[in-house]
């Protein structure tokens, strides 16, 4: 297979496994890091931030860079694995919240997203392990983890426990529709 033809196939791939993850799965919840260092990083949170961006090359850049913060270098890692999770990429993105931990093992946000591709893998015990370790640790959004948490139980057939995670997302955030709508539908 010729190269242009080889990265149109790849790209077909990528986009057809981006609409079964998002067509299969309920919609995860991610949450993204601010960093305040260079620009590349600031983009990368950015592109992670958005729900549409794929691309991974101002994060690269900023890994790249041998100015980029340690703080801010483990926060660029956690922004491209949500990016990788949102493509799919999801072996990818485990490595950038593993590199991300082992720069800071106390951001939270590596936790939740790491347990968001655990999601998605189908890793459902490994996701709620990854999961309650952010809530512990004070995660940005815990209503975003309890969500996730009660994604996970439904998924694992125990409707209790999921309602019950619902509702302390509900609890920590009133205006979160996502856990709304899911204790609207039980």
């Amino acid at each position: 297979m010729d190269a242009r033809l080889r990265e149109c196939y790849e790209a077909f791939m990528r986009i057809l496994a981006l609409i079964l993850i998002l067509t299969a799965t309920p919609t995860v919840a991610q949450v993204s890091i601010t960093t305040i260092g260079a620009t590349d990083a600031r983009q990368c949170f950015k592109n992670a931030a958005s729900e549409y961006s794929s691309d991974t090359d101002p994060c690269d850049e900023a890994i790249r860079d041998s100015g980029t913060q340690r703080s801010d270098l483990a926060k660029t890692y956690v922004n491209r694995g949500i990016i990788h999770n949102r493509t799919g990429a999801l072996q990818s993105a485990i490595e950038d919240f593993d590199n991300a931990l082992l720069i800071n093992m106390d951001l939270a946000e590596a936790y939740l997203n790491r347990g968001n591709a655990w999601f998605l893998a189908g890793r459902l015990d490994d996701a709620l392990a990854d999961y309650q370790q952010a809530i512990e640790m004070d995660v940005s959004q815990p209503w975003a983890a309890w969500y996730n948490v009660g994604l996970a139980h439904d998924a694992q057939k125990k409707p209790e426990q999921a309602r019950d995670a619902y509702e302390k997302s509900v609890a920590l955030n009133p205006e979160f529709s996502p856990a709304k709508e899911k204790l609207a539908n039980r």
